[in-house]
């Protein structure tokens, strides 16, 4: 087993070890299915309910403009994606702090230094053991929803939407790995390791809640349910015309949103799931070009925290015992 292996071992020994951790990790499994069953009992009552209208419509002699609800299987996974924004960041920041808090208490680190491996072989170790945990915990989520649509709903998941399914797995896994790193760093800096554990919840709170929702709660079309502008039969270019007389206001709250990395993670993941309804049956290439921001952020989060986290960990002379 070489150095790397050896430290990406030992970490996944950590993790499993915390039992906090590994109740989330639960928790997280048990609200996905509970969320996808959700998902599918909703889908089945508006579908009665079509029905029912449908036959009293008969009885009227009336023709029903209105077409049977059409299922994306994909479609329901608005809670999944939900969980993992917010559950999903909070696994990210308790490894982070797991990762160096276990070497500050038992000093194990010295002791695997004692066989000479060398700086750069601990920070790969620790980031890249972490970043295969995660991945196999996103690939897990992604087999139970797969398992489920076809357990409940009947459903078998064709080349395109298993290949979605695949996509949800890798950014799942950069969004988790970028609050990982940033847990990972301030418990690098901090001498306090509990203090650096609650500025990374603050972070979180910051960069998870309070900036999307500031985002969407200044939206002027979100004020209404379905959009202020669509309940008042205003046109898409006339709604236009207007947001222009606010451009300096939608500057503002367009770069709050943009600021957030949970942002831009749930609007490639709600166009991939089709979650925003004008992206089902469209080409798999065209919603990721639609959507090319979105993942260049998301990678550019992912890379630079993740070179960062290296740069640090390699430099910090106390935590490596010099």
């Amino acid at each position: 087993m070489n150095n790397i292996q050896l430290i990406a071992k030992k970490e996944w020994t950590d993790i499993l070890r915390s039992k906090t951790f590994v109740y989330m990790v639960a928790l997280l499994i048990f609200l996905t299915i509970l969320s996808l069953s959700v998902s599918f009992l909703v889908f089945n009552a508006q579908v009665s309910e079509y029905h029912n209208a449908l036959e009293f419509l008969k009885k009227l002699g009336k023709i029903p403009t209105t077409a049977m609800p059409t299922l994306y299987p994909l479609n329901l996974l608005r809670g999944v994606v939900d969980y993992i924004e917010i559950i999903g960041a909070i696994l990210g920041i308790i490894l982070g702090y797991i990762s160096i808090s276990k070497e500050r208490n038992t000093k194990a680190l010295k002791l695997i230094l004692s066989r000479a491996v060398s700086k750069k072989e601990v920070a790969l170790g620790k980031l890249l053991g972490n970043g295969l945990f995660i991945f196999l915990l996103m690939s897990m989520i992604s087999i139970v929803v797969f398992l489920e649509i076809y357990l409940i709903g009947g459903v078998v998941l064709n080349g395109v939407e298993i290949l979605k399914l695949s996509l949800f797995v890798l950014f799942s896994t950069f969004y988790i790995m970028i609050f990982f790193m940033l847990s990972f760093l301030l418990s690098l800096q901090q001498k306090n390791i509990n203090q650096a554990l609650i500025f990374s919840f603050v972070v979180w709170l910051v960069f998870v809640l309070i900036f999307p929702q500031i985002g969407d709660t200044m939206d002027p079309d979100n004020q209404v349910p379905g959009g202020f502008f669509k309940s008042m039969n205003i046109t898409r270019v006339k709604s236009k015309e207007i947001m222009k007389k606010f451009n300096n206001y939608e500057v503002i709250r367009g770069g709050i949103e943009q600021l957030s990395i949970t942002k831009h993670y749930e609007r490639e993941m709600f166009a991939l799931f089709g979650i925003k309804s004008i992206y089902n049956d469209m080409p798999l290439t065209k919603i990721l070009s639609k959507n090319i921001n979105n993942t260049l952020f998301i990678l550019f989060a992912f890379i630079f925290a993740y070179i960062l986290s290296y740069i640090i960990l390699i430099k910090n002379k106390n935590y490596l015992g010099e």
